[in-house]
């Protein structure tokens, strides 16, 4: 019996974030630099598994989703983007977490920090290791200049003004990321609005793009 698979464009992700969490893009409060102080009480190795997640419920209910499905048939049908299974997979994912509360050591649907959020997504969709804390997760990979970002790409960020990475998300496409912040919770935000653009330090890509199986594949 054959798995049935679902193309979703990246576009579709951007809707449903924009309309579940009003976007915001408020600066983040001093619960995300704590993300990084206490980086030795973190291994980093640790990951939060799947059978874990699956026993948390979903932050996105019925009442949500009957409420956006007019809207989202009408982008399905009308979209022209093609994702590649891989994408899919990051992004039924994200869309798993969105809404989850921000939590400063949290790792799961009841809260989650930055960080872990990240390292989340990428090892339960594509079987990426990430480190615990943003700090570390910033030294792995090829660093990306922001003109070259492609899906999947980390972004740091120095919120707290202290020089140093005390933020993270994933990069999505035409501006806009998705990340746990201290205010939204798990949402999307647009790296073009003013604070994230200013605060902005480095790209990541712990990806390669070429790399990703597309959805013919089996």
């Amino acid at each position: 019996m054959e798995k049935l698979r679902y193309s979703v464009p990246v576009a579709l992700l951007l809707l449903l974030g924009i309309m579940l969490t009003g976007c915001s893009t408020g600066s983040d409060l001093s619960r995300d630099e704590r993300d990084q102080k206490d980086a030795r009480d973190y291994k980093t190795s640790q990951i939060v598994s799947t059978s874990e997640v699956l026993k948390e419920k979903s932050s996105i209910d019925k009442d949500n989703l009957e409420s956006l499905s007019s809207s989202l048939e009408r982008f399905i049908v009308e979209s022209n983007l093609l994702s590649s299974a891989d994408q899919d997979e990051v992004m039924y994912k994200v869309i798993e977490y969105l809404n989850t509360p921000y939590l400063w050591g949290g790792t799961s649907k009841r809260g989650i920090d930055c960080s872990a959020f990240v390292q989340t997504v990428m090892y339960q969709s594509l079987g990426v290791l990430l480190p615990r804390t943003s700090l570390e997760q910033s030294s792995v990979g090829e660093t990306i200049e922001r003109e070259d970002l492609k899906f999947g790409d980390l972004l740091f960020f120095d919120t707290m003004n202290k020089g140093r990475t005390t933020h993270v998300g994933i990069y999505l496409e035409d501006g806009y990321f998705v990340h746990s912040g201290s205010r939204t919770g798990v949402a999307v935000a647009s790296l073009n609005s003013d604070f994230y653009s200013s605060h902005f330090l480095h790209a990541k890509r712990v990806i390669n793009p070429e790399d990703l199986k597309t959805s013919d594949e089996e």
